[in-house]
């Protein structure tokens, strides 16, 4: 959408991703997304292998807060990156400062 947008020499309008790609966050620092939604890996792993050791213990589940399709599930929050927290990412080990503040981007980086 973007290529698209800017191969037809339009301005940016209102675009969201999803999924925190490098790509992502340089068109968000540029001004051509606004947003991108952020799951931690981490935190989707560390619940993943909590629930399988308690399956395996025959123990209840813990951090059931929620029901899909009537099937019992972990819902984590996910977080909205925009161009006042897309820091997080780094910190987080998400992604590397050298992936996102590279080339034409790397002006965006404060």
């Amino acid at each position: 959408m973007i290529a698209s947008l800017k191969a037809h020499g339009l301005k940016p309008i209102p675009l969201t991703g999803q999924d925190a790609t490098p790509t992502g966050v340089q068109f968000i620092l540029a001004g051509w997304q606004s947003g991108t939604v952020y799951k931690s890996v981490r935190a989707e792993a560390n619940a993943a292998a909590a629930a399988a050791i308690a399956i395996i213990k025959g123990k209840k589940v813990p951090g059931v807060n929620g029901n899909v399709s009537g099937t019992k599930s972990i819902l984590l929050k996910p977080v909205w990156i925009t161009k006042k927290n897309y820091k997080l990412l780094f910190k987080e080990g998400f992604l590397k400062k050298g992936q996102v503040c590279s080339g034409q981007y790397k002006k965006y980086c404060k």
